[in-house]
Protein backbone atom coordinates (compact mmCIF):
# COMPACT_ATOMS: atom_id res chain seq x y z
CA UNK A 1 0.00 0.00 0.00
CA UNK A 2 1.25 3.95 -0.56
CA UNK A 3 1.30 5.49 2.03
CA UNK A 4 0.14 9.00 0.49
CA UNK A 5 1.06 11.28 3.70
CA UNK A 6 4.42 10.55 4.36
CA UNK A 7 5.98 10.06 0.76
CA UNK A 8 9.36 11.76 0.52
CA UNK A 9 10.70 10.89 -2.38
CA UNK A 10 9.32 7.32 -4.11
CA UNK A 11 10.52 5.22 -6.98
CA UNK A 12 8.59 3.14 -9.43
CA UNK A 13 10.91 0.13 -10.72
CA UNK A 14 11.53 0.18 -14.17
CA UNK A 15 9.61 -2.09 -16.18
CA UNK A 16 5.85 -3.05 -16.32
CA UNK A 17 4.61 -6.36 -17.75
CA UNK A 18 0.72 -5.94 -18.89
CA UNK A 19 -0.52 -9.33 -19.41
CA UNK A 20 -3.33 -9.81 -22.10
CA UNK A 21 -5.09 -13.17 -22.88
CA UNK A 22 -1.98 -15.32 -23.35
CA UNK A 23 0.67 -12.26 -24.46
CA UNK A 24 2.81 -10.56 -22.19
CA UNK A 25 4.19 -6.90 -23.09
CA UNK A 26 7.12 -5.42 -21.68
CA UNK A 27 6.95 -1.69 -21.67
CA UNK A 28 9.60 0.36 -20.22
CA UNK A 29 9.01 3.49 -18.59
CA UNK A 30 11.34 6.11 -16.97
CA UNK A 31 12.03 6.40 -13.40
CA UNK A 32 10.67 9.07 -11.50
CA UNK A 33 10.49 10.18 -7.49
CA UNK A 34 7.11 11.67 -6.55
CA UNK A 35 5.58 13.43 -3.90
CA UNK A 36 2.46 14.73 -2.62
CA UNK A 37 3.01 18.45 -2.01
CA UNK A 38 2.42 20.66 0.89
CA UNK A 39 1.07 24.13 1.01
CA UNK A 40 4.22 25.70 2.33
CA UNK A 41 6.76 24.02 0.33
CA UNK A 42 5.16 23.42 -3.16
CA UNK A 43 2.72 26.09 -3.64
CA UNK A 44 5.22 28.06 -5.83
CA UNK A 45 6.38 25.13 -7.22
CA UNK A 46 2.47 24.30 -8.81
CA UNK A 47 1.91 27.41 -9.97
CA UNK A 48 5.14 27.85 -12.21
CA UNK A 49 3.73 24.26 -13.47
CA UNK A 50 0.32 25.78 -14.07
CA UNK A 51 1.93 29.20 -15.72
CA UNK A 52 4.30 26.89 -17.83
CA UNK A 53 0.87 24.96 -19.03
CA UNK A 54 -1.08 28.45 -20.25
CA UNK A 55 -3.38 27.90 -17.31
CA UNK A 56 -4.65 30.51 -14.89
CA UNK A 57 -3.29 30.30 -11.07
CA UNK A 58 -6.61 30.58 -9.04
CA UNK A 59 -6.95 27.24 -8.70
CA UNK A 60 -3.80 26.14 -6.91
CA UNK A 61 -4.82 27.29 -3.75
CA UNK A 62 -7.98 25.83 -3.53
CA UNK A 63 -6.31 22.47 -4.40
CA UNK A 64 -4.50 22.22 -1.01
CA UNK A 65 -7.77 23.03 0.23
CA UNK A 66 -9.34 20.08 -1.67
CA UNK A 67 -6.49 18.01 -0.48
CA UNK A 68 -6.83 18.83 3.36
CA UNK A 69 -10.65 17.19 2.84
CA UNK A 70 -9.80 14.47 0.99
CA UNK A 71 -11.01 15.08 -2.12
CA UNK A 72 -8.06 15.24 -4.38
CA UNK A 73 -4.41 13.78 -4.24
CA UNK A 74 -1.74 16.11 -5.52
CA UNK A 75 1.43 14.74 -6.91
CA UNK A 76 4.60 16.63 -7.81
CA UNK A 77 7.05 14.37 -9.64
CA UNK A 78 10.65 14.76 -10.08
CA UNK A 79 13.19 13.63 -12.56
CA UNK A 80 14.85 10.29 -10.56
CA UNK A 81 17.75 11.13 -8.16
CA UNK A 82 17.54 14.90 -8.65
CA UNK A 83 15.17 17.50 -7.74
CA UNK A 84 14.57 18.67 -11.01
CA UNK A 85 10.78 19.16 -11.73
CA UNK A 86 9.59 16.94 -14.46
CA UNK A 87 6.06 17.57 -13.89
CA UNK A 88 2.28 17.24 -11.99
CA UNK A 89 -1.01 15.30 -12.18
CA UNK A 90 -3.90 14.73 -9.33
CA UNK A 91 -6.55 12.62 -8.36
CA UNK A 92 -9.84 14.02 -7.90
CA UNK A 93 -12.46 12.18 -6.07
CA UNK A 94 -15.17 14.79 -6.91
CA UNK A 95 -15.94 16.69 -10.23
CA UNK A 96 -15.43 20.19 -8.63
CA UNK A 97 -16.72 22.08 -11.94
CA UNK A 98 -19.76 20.49 -13.18
CA UNK A 99 -20.71 17.54 -10.43
CA UNK A 100 -20.84 14.95 -13.58
CA UNK A 101 -21.26 11.77 -11.42
CA UNK A 102 -19.20 10.02 -14.87
CA UNK A 103 -16.43 11.64 -14.48
CA UNK A 104 -15.61 11.24 -11.36
CA UNK A 105 -17.80 9.90 -7.46
CA UNK A 106 -16.47 8.15 -4.52
CA UNK A 107 -19.83 6.90 -4.07
CA UNK A 108 -19.42 4.70 -7.74
CA UNK A 109 -15.39 4.29 -6.82
CA UNK A 110 -14.71 6.78 -9.42
CA UNK A 111 -12.24 8.86 -9.72
CA UNK A 112 -10.53 11.18 -12.34
CA UNK A 113 -7.11 12.17 -13.28
CA UNK A 114 -6.89 15.34 -13.85
CA UNK A 115 -4.26 18.59 -14.01
CA UNK A 116 -1.89 16.45 -15.95
CA UNK A 117 1.81 18.46 -16.75
CA UNK A 118 4.88 17.53 -18.04
CA UNK A 119 7.63 19.41 -18.79
CA UNK A 120 8.28 20.05 -22.47
CA UNK A 121 12.12 18.30 -21.96
CA UNK A 122 10.26 15.67 -20.40
CA UNK A 123 7.37 14.80 -23.22
CA UNK A 124 8.03 11.91 -25.96
CA UNK A 125 10.07 9.93 -23.46
CA UNK A 126 7.30 7.50 -21.66
CA UNK A 127 7.21 9.42 -18.40
CA UNK A 128 3.56 9.90 -18.92
CA UNK A 129 3.26 6.68 -19.02
CA UNK A 130 4.95 6.45 -15.59
CA UNK A 131 3.25 9.43 -14.38
CA UNK A 132 -0.79 7.44 -15.02
CA UNK A 133 0.51 4.11 -13.52
CA UNK A 134 1.58 6.27 -10.34
CA UNK A 135 -1.60 8.40 -10.50
CA UNK A 136 -3.65 4.86 -10.95
CA UNK A 137 -1.55 2.96 -8.20
CA UNK A 138 -2.89 5.73 -5.54
CA UNK A 139 -6.37 6.40 -6.52
CA UNK A 140 -6.42 1.91 -6.13
CA UNK A 141 -4.25 1.65 -3.04
CA UNK A 142 -5.21 4.66 -0.86
CA UNK A 143 -9.08 5.47 -1.87
CA UNK A 144 -10.30 2.13 -2.85
CA UNK A 145 -11.37 3.51 -6.68
CA UNK A 146 -12.33 1.21 -9.55
CA UNK A 147 -12.43 3.12 -12.32
CA UNK A 148 -10.15 6.56 -13.24
CA UNK A 149 -11.08 8.93 -15.81
CA UNK A 150 -9.32 11.23 -18.09
CA UNK A 151 -10.88 14.25 -20.23
CA UNK A 152 -9.93 16.43 -22.47
CA UNK A 153 -10.58 18.17 -26.03
CA UNK A 154 -11.87 16.07 -28.60
CA UNK A 155 -9.10 15.74 -30.90
CA UNK A 156 -6.48 14.91 -28.07
CA UNK A 157 -5.61 11.04 -27.83
CA UNK A 158 -2.85 8.79 -27.42
CA UNK A 159 -4.06 7.88 -23.63
CA UNK A 160 -5.70 4.56 -25.41
CA UNK A 161 -1.95 3.00 -25.17
CA UNK A 162 -2.29 3.32 -21.87
CA UNK A 163 -5.28 1.44 -21.33
CA UNK A 164 -7.98 3.41 -21.84
CA UNK A 165 -11.24 3.93 -23.84
CA UNK A 166 -13.73 6.62 -25.14
CA UNK A 167 -17.00 6.33 -23.05
CA UNK A 168 -18.63 9.60 -24.25
CA UNK A 169 -17.96 12.78 -26.22
CA UNK A 170 -20.03 15.69 -25.43
CA UNK A 171 -19.30 19.78 -24.57
CA UNK A 172 -17.63 20.83 -21.35
CA UNK A 173 -17.53 24.30 -20.44
CA UNK A 174 -13.76 25.36 -19.70
CA UNK A 175 -14.43 29.09 -18.23
CA UNK A 176 -16.06 31.88 -19.92
CA UNK A 177 -17.92 30.83 -23.54
CA UNK A 178 -15.02 28.10 -23.54
CA UNK A 179 -17.35 24.90 -24.39
CA UNK A 180 -15.22 22.65 -26.33
CA UNK A 181 -16.27 19.02 -27.16
CA UNK A 182 -14.72 17.35 -25.09
CA UNK A 183 -13.28 13.22 -25.24
CA UNK A 184 -14.14 11.54 -21.76
CA UNK A 185 -11.79 8.27 -21.30
CA UNK A 186 -11.93 5.57 -18.95
CA UNK A 187 -9.83 2.83 -17.05
CA UNK A 188 -10.59 -0.11 -15.10
CA UNK A 189 -8.02 -0.59 -11.73
CA UNK A 190 -9.96 -3.55 -11.14
CA UNK A 191 -8.27 -5.14 -15.03
CA UNK A 192 -5.30 -3.23 -14.03
CA UNK A 193 -4.92 -4.94 -10.82
CA UNK A 194 -5.19 -8.31 -11.99
CA UNK A 195 -3.58 -7.71 -15.51
CA UNK A 196 -0.48 -6.08 -14.49
CA UNK A 197 2.45 -7.00 -12.26
CA UNK A 198 5.21 -3.98 -11.29
CA UNK A 199 8.42 -5.71 -11.20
Amino acid sequence: MVDITNIAASTQSEKVISVNSSQETVTSYPLLDYVVPNVDEHQDLLRAMRKACGWGLADVPQWFVQQSEGTRIMVVFYQHGTKTPAGMGAVELIDFDHGDKDVADLDSKRGSIVSLFLYKKFRGKGYLGRILLILEEIAREEKGLEIVTLYGLSLAGGYEKFGYKTFKMQKRNYGGNNNWDTRYLQKSLREQESQQLVV
